[in-house]
This record gives C-alpha cells, structure tokens and sequence, in this order.
C-alpha cells in the first residue's frame, strides 16, 4: 500500500492562532473530509442545511465544556475559509457514525507486565478503504501552547484531535463503540482534545466525567504509572483500573453495558479484543516496544485482524483497513507511529 508520507506540523500560539494554521494548512484536505465523509455521503437523505442545522446542536455544549476548544475550531474555520458548523460537524464525526460498526484495538501495559516497568500504550486506527487518500487521511501535529501541556496529536483533515501523548505523560487511545442512542450534548472527539489538555490523570478523568456526552466510546487513558479504561454512554461511564494491562476492541465489556449492545457486536471485535487481551497476559513481564509493535501486526483472523486489511470484499463498506498506528511511552514522551499497515510500515518515532 503505497502512501504519502504523515503530513507533520507544529502548531502554536493562542488556540485560534493555532486552529488558523491547521485550517489554513489543511484547506483542500478539510474541504475534502466536508464533501465526501458529509455532504456526498448523506445525499438525498439529508440537504446541506439540514446536516449543518443538526451540527448546530453542538455548538453550545462544546462552548460550555471548553472556551478552548470552541477557539481553535473557529480558527481552523476560519483558516480553512469553512463555516463554523461545518468544522463543528467534522468534529462530530463519531456520532455521524450511529448504529454503523467501526474498528480499532486499542491496548496498555505498565508496572510488572513490562520488561523496564514503564508504560507503553497504543492502538491500530482503522477506516475504510476509501479513507485511506493515498496516505493524507492522518496527520500528526505538535502542538505548543502557552497555557497547559504540550500535545503530540493524531487527527484527521478538520479533527481537533484523534488521540495523542502530551509533555505530561497523559495519553490516550480509544475505541468507536456500539451507538445504541445519541442525544446533543459533547462530541467525543472534543472530549479527546480535551483529555490531552490535562496534566494529570485525575484531570484526564474528570475531563471526561463533567462533559455532557453526546455518544459512547470506550478511552484506555495513562500515565507513567496507571492504567484506566472508561467506557462511557450519554448517560453513564464504567471506569476500570489496572496495574498491569488492558486490551480492548469495539464492543462493551463492561456488566453495567454489555447486555444493552445487543446485535451492535460484530465477531471481528470479538476476536480482536480476545487477541490483544492474550497477546498481552502471554507476554505479561516481557512486554517492551518491540513486543508492542509485533501486536499491532498481529494477523490471526486475517483479514479482519488486528492488523486489519481489506480483502477482497466486493461491498466497499465492508473494506477496512490500518490506516495508521502508534505505540506511546509516557515516560520517555515518545510516540512512535506506523503510517499505513503496520505490518509493511517502519514505527518511526516522535518525541516531546
């Protein structure tokens, strides 16, 4: 799979200064993301003003939760000469994506289960074939702000944030999850950029707590030290702590969730989430980078693997593959990324 290098920037400045940049960097990318992920997408179900109405209901609720965040969106607007309520319908991408099953398998290990006792954490972000753009889909942007943590951030074209590793050793991965209902409310992507603003775990968690939360999700959230894994709904949020190592997939594994999933679980989850969970307790004590990165190229169930390629699928909706992955250590600030499949891509490291 032949690809563009990771497009890489460094933003900083205010936060609309910083938003004016992406925008204006990114303009024909985001104006790309708007027409095909949105507008193309939902034609003839749904007018342009009926989409931008709906992403309207956000708007509130992302001003509320973080003054921050609604400024740098309206620099990226501006930037990318886009409307406000699109930049924000981008970024409310993942409730777009309501009842649809998704990929991703995420993973964290710390303490006891790793060779040196750091932690490492990581995740394969999987799309459709059709995202892939020759390799422009991802974009890894270092962020600088004057206020608050640096930012080593994963998005895609007009994404505030994806997932990420900040100077403070906050990182995050994540997993879609079933949406089995949505309400207006905090967008999940705005919750990640906000998680990476922290400069705690305890504030990563809270992050998450007091956002009024539009959708599901499922954040495997770390430091140098703690493991946690929040799967949360409008409603709800089930958080679960280990000291060793977490893996997870796309589907609830929580008691106080799993029953409400019903049909909304796909087998290849299933398999992904048992895979990553016994990679990591066989591997338990010897984990390090290397053993991270043979994870993330792991093929049983191939194609609908880990490392998760096309096939030959003749349904273009059913045609998904790695578009990028990472492996973060905390500790050492490093991010370490695969652009394209994994296991026919170099990790090459970032650092803060």
């Amino acid at each position: 799979m032949k690809a563009k290098g990771l497009l890489t920037m460094e933003l900083r400045g205010e936060p609309y200064d910083r938003g004016h940049k992406y925008g204006e960097a990114c303009k024909k990318l985001i104006a790309r993301m708007i027409d095909v992920q949105f507008y193309d997408e939902f034609s003839g179900r749904l007018t342009k003003d009926q989409m931008l109405k709906h992403a309207r209901k956000y708007e509130p609720f992302i001003q509320d939760y973080s003054p921050e965040i609604a400024e740098e969106l309206k620099g990226i607007a501006d930037g990318s000469s886009r409307s406000y309520d699109e930049i924000v319908m981008i970024n409310a991408l993942e409730e777009k994506r309501a009842f649809g099953l998704s990929r991703c398998t995420a993973f964290a290990a710390t303490g006891r289960a790793t060779k040196d006792g750091k932690t490492y954490a990581g995740q394969t972000w999987d799309g459709q074939e059709k995202e892939w753009w020759g390799g422009e889909f991802g974009l890894l942007f270092k962020i600088r702000r004057k206020n608050g943590p640096d930012i080593l951030d994963y998005t895609n074209p007009g994404l505030l944030a994806a997932a990420g590793l900040n100077s403070k050793g906050i990182s995050l991965n994540w997993n879609t999850m079933p949406q089995l209902e949505l309400t207006a409310g905090v967008p999940a992507y705005i919750i990640v950029a906000e998680i990476l603003k922290q400069r705690t775990i305890g504030e990563a968690l809270d992050a998450v707590r007091r956002a009024n939360r539009a959708g599901y999700f499922n954040f495997v959230i770390t430091d140098s030290t703690e493991l946690y894994d929040v799967e949360g709904t409008p409603s709800d949020l089930d958080i679960s702590y280990s000291g060793e190592h977490i893996g997870h997939a796309n589907h609830f594994v929580s008691e106080r969730f799993c029953s409400k999933q019903n049909t909304g679980v796909s087998s290849c989850s299933i398999v992904r989430h048992n895979r990553m969970n016994r990679l990591l307790k066989e591997n338990c004590g010897k984990i390090d980078l290397q053993t991270c990165m043979s994870f993330l190229r792991d093929h049983v169930n191939y194609p609908h693997s880990i490392c998760y390629h096309p096939g030959d699928d003749p349904d273009p909706t059913q045609r998904w593959l790695t578009l990028d992955s990472w492996i973060s250590i905390p500790s050492k600030k490093e991010f370490w990324i695969a652009h394209g499949f994994p296991c026919e891509s170099e990790f090459k490291k970032f650092s803060l």
